[in-house]
């Protein structure tokens, strides 16, 4: 793991530096479209007495804004990104601070394709109906949601999309005579983003 980051690192440095280097632009990422399927958030619940909270189904909307600079290289570019995003379900929502790094090959005129890796501190908060944040507590929690993303366009504005993999859960305390059915809630899953990228 640590010789593959290496290489990695070596890899951006040697491309930044080469005569090839073409120039930076700043870029804003903006996917509203974007769907995190986590199959074992489905069914989790806490109860008291007669009452319960339960979360049915498995999709959660995980919107996102980023803005960082592009290095724009004639066979690729590298997009550094930072940003804010929220994670909502109906049972519970979490805001989402964001670093990403994204490696774009060039494959045509006007698509890119290529890795990218974000790294995401949730801070999320319970939205029961019976139960509230009083009463269910999550952790915080830091993670990385590696993936493959894609772009289609013109150079000053592209339809982006990207399909990722986020392994992370957010341990669970209960209060006020509230019990879960676990200790955990796992929103581990796949991620389908969609959005437009803008360059300037």
């Amino acid at each position: 793991m640590k010789k593959a980051l290496i290489i990695c690192i070596a890899f951006v440095v040697t491309i930044i530096s080469t005569p090839c280097f073409a120039g930076m632009d700043f870029i804003l990422d903006l996917k509203p479209a974007s769907i995190l399927f986590s199959p074992d958030v489905d069914g989790f619940r806490v109860s008291r007495t007669f009452e319960s909270d339960r979360i049915s189904g498995s999709g959660s909307w995980m919107p996102t804004l980023k803005a960082g600079m592009r290095i724009d290289t004639p066979a690729l570019n590298i997009d550094l990104t930072g940003g804010l995003g929220l994670l909502y379900n109906g049972a519970f929502h979490s805001s989402m601070y964001l670093g990403d790094l994204a490696l774009r090959f060039k494959i045509s005129k006007h698509a890119t394709i290529g890795p990218h890796v974000s790294v995401i501190k949730f801070d999320p908060t319970w939205d029961g109906s019976g139960s509230d944040s009083s009463d269910v507590k999550l952790s915080e929690e830091t993670s990385l949601m590696p993936g493959l993303c894609f772009t289609v366009g013109g150079k000053t504005a592209s339809f982006s999309a990207s399909i990722d993999y986020l392994d992370t859960s957010f341990d669970v305390t209960t209060h006020n005579g509230w019990v879960a059915n676990d200790t955990s809630l796992d929103i581990s899953g796949f991620a389908i983003q969609l959005g437009v990228l803008f360059s300037f």
